[in-house]
């Protein structure tokens, strides 16, 4: 072995051993396990919490509480469980806002901020009257002459001031910072916490979502020149393409993939989510949902290109990667190989719809640009 070799070895060794003999900061260890403690509430409890929350909303009538005790009790419980790890963040905001929002929307009702709304109501009523709008229609704001407009907002403003405050009332200091800052923000997580309670079970709207966010990660990653996670993701992204074909033809899928190869045929022929990368590809492949693609110079073939980036995105285990790929770094190349690849297969598969996400990082459009703030309670 040469010097000009031992060099090398020794450079790209160097790291490698630098952290294998070296031993953890004793601070660093204990507030590791410190932060790990806190992730020790049971899944049990998770459970228990999250039917106390669903159901603290309502008396034995149905209607909504107004009593301020039950509201800091499910306020203080949502922190518990978030601390814990237990819930996400979009869960946090959900549960932790709603019984701030029904304490704030009782407020509202029971007439605590007529002072400051009475005049602005009752000018806007004025203006309403003008264009005989009904009391059970309401005057869009694209319409609207600008007077109308600026009490609206004024409206509105009062409104969110006042639910900043509830918020800060109630020990959500971090909730009233954002919602103050980046209501929109605000808004789009709450909207995510409440889909996971009411909207658990429509798998094909979640798979849809996820595959946009891998999407947008995948971007991100490359961006800052992470392209190994960047392939991981397009390869995730492409699984749920196809998981989304199958499940929008879930019998036919089911009957195809019933007739593939043992080694490959799913145990859970009626549930397309437990099957693999491998098994969704030649699935997809045999019912005719992977077409070839043609151009004036090629002609592709789609189930192939889905293995290519499966195998690719398979590299995210270790011991495949140092098996097959010892020392390689994903680099910009292989990057931008795969999302050519799913660039292909997405539109092979059918692009993914956005139009069903309505709090979504970039909303275009707010139905409060077209009608007024509601000033019926």
């Amino acid at each position: 072995m040469d010097e000009i070799e031992r060099r090398v070895r020794r450079a790209s060794l160097g790291p490698l051993v630098r952290r294998a003999q070296g031993t953890a900061d004793q601070e660093a260890i204990i507030g590791a396990l410190t932060r790990l403690d806190e992730r020790a509430l049971g899944q049990a409890l998770l459970k228990q919490v999250r039917y106390v929350l669903l159901n603290a909303g309502s008396d034995k009538e149905g209607t909504p509480w107004k009593d301020p005790a039950k509201a800091l009790k499910s306020v203080l419980v949502a922190k518990a469980l978030y601390f814990s790890r237990q819930i996400s963040n979009q869960e946090y905001v959900f549960f932790a806002a709603s019984p701030v929002e029904t304490i704030h929307d009782s407020r509202w009702t029971d007439g605590k901020y007529d002072f400051e709304l009475n005049d602005i109501k009752k000018r806007m009523k004025e203006i309403e009257e003008k264009y005989e709008i009904g009391p059970d229609e309401y005057l869009p704001l694209n319409a609207a002459p600008k007077e109308f407009v600026g009490l609206n907002k004024q409206y509105g403003d009062i409104l969110d001031e006042k639910f900043t405050e509830v918020l800060r009332e109630f020990g959500l200091d971090d909730l009233a910072d954002l919602n103050k800052k980046n209501p929109r923000e605000f808004a789009r997580l709450r909207e995510r916490g409440r889909r996971t309670v009411t909207h658990r079970d429509e798998h094909e709207l979640a798979i849809r979502d996820v595959v946009i966010r891998y999407e947008h990660d995948a971007r991100r990653a490359a961006s800052v020149q992470a392209f190994s996670a960047a392939v991981t993701s397009l390869g995730a992204g492409v699984e749920g393409l196809l998981l989304l074909r199958c499940l929008r033809s879930r019998q036919k899928a089911s009957r195809i993939a019933n007739e593939l190869p043992k080694r490959l045929r799913p145990r859970k022929l009626d549930d397309p989510t437990t099957w693999t990368f491998e098994a969704l590809i030649e699935t997809c492949l045999n019912a005719g949902w992977l077409p070839p693609i043609e151009t004036s110079l090629a002609k592709y073939n789609s189930a192939g290109l889905a293995h290519v980036l499966r195998l690719m995105r398979n590299h995210v285990h270790p011991g495949r990667h140092a098996r097959d790929r010892p020392w390689v770094e994903t680099d910009e190349r292989e990057y931008q190989d795969a999302e050519a690849i799913y660039v292909i297969l997405l539109s092979a598969l059918g692009k993914v719809s956005r139009a069903k996400f309505p709090i979504s990082e970039k909303q275009e459009t707010d139905e409060t640009s077209t009608r007024p703030v509601d000033r019926s309670r």
